[in-house]
């Protein structure tokens, strides 16, 4: 059924509104995000832009889980793209697009994984769904990779520490109550995440890239490094 005049109109001043949200970001940073200098933006009485949002904490929520979502969707279509008889190439490929998306989209990076906002606080029930899709991908390769011996992961890690193991047990049965996943793939996917999200950041912070000069070279060349010493031959 074809949208009416007025269901476009406000669909679109949905769309304007996370734009200059976006854009306020990038000016002035997360701290800086205001409804009064979003509603100047766009012309707008800050009660008006209230019948879009109700507060600017559900605006900055569906931003969150927006970007959440689309840093997953970058990962899940590498994976998909490399060559699926190797599961090595497709945890490389994962972990290039992780680099790769936060590189092309810098603010919204930030709003997820950089300074927190002042006086918001997520809501866990909307926004950790979201965001565990990323360690899902990660943890799916690793599950594939421990079944078909492609990753024989050396000490120390090839078992999940003592200290570590009630609470990774607890996520894998609230995440996966068939407990068809092992433990040990929660576990190298957490080990892989810190080495490539600490990368990035130091990248985008531009504290890396002017001590190495190719960050191209040397991000690659991290992660198979970090591929080789959880147990993969490369």
């Amino acid at each position: 059924m074809a949208k009416t005049n007025r269901e476009q109109r406000r669909e679109e001043t949905f769309l304007e509104i996370k734009a200059t949200a976006r854009r306020l970001m990038a000016e002035h940073g997360t701290a800086g995000l205001t409804v009064r200098g979003i509603a100047k933006e766009m012309g707008m009485t800050p009660p008006a832009l209230y019948r879009y949002y109700d507060r600017l904490d559900d605006l900055i929520t569906v931003l969150i889980t927006e970007n959440f979502h689309a840093l997953a969707d970058a990962l899940e279509a590498a994976y998909a793209a490399a060559a699926p008889e190797k599961t090595v190439d497709q945890l490389m490929a994962a972990a290039l697009a992780y680099r790769r998306w936060a590189l092309d989209n810098p603010v919204d990076f930030e709003l997820i994984y950089g300074t927190p906002i002042p006086g918001y606080h997520a809501p866990q029930d909307i926004t950790v769904p979201a965001s565990a899709r990323t360690l899902v991908v990660f943890v799916g390769l690793f599950v594939e990779a421990l079944a078909n011996g492609e990753c024989v992961p050396p000490p120390p890690y090839d078992r999940v520490p003592l200290e570590l193991r009630p609470h990774l047990e607890q996520i894998m049965r609230d995440s996966d109550p068939t407990g068809s996943a092992p433990l040990l793939a929660l576990y190298l996917a957490l080990v892989c995440w810190p080495q490539i999200h600490g990368l990035v950041m130091l990248e985008l912070l531009e504290h890396i890239g002017p001590v190495v000069g190719d960050m191209e070279f040397f991000a690659r060349s991290q992660f198979a490094n970090m591929g080789r010493a959880i147990g993969f031959t490369i």
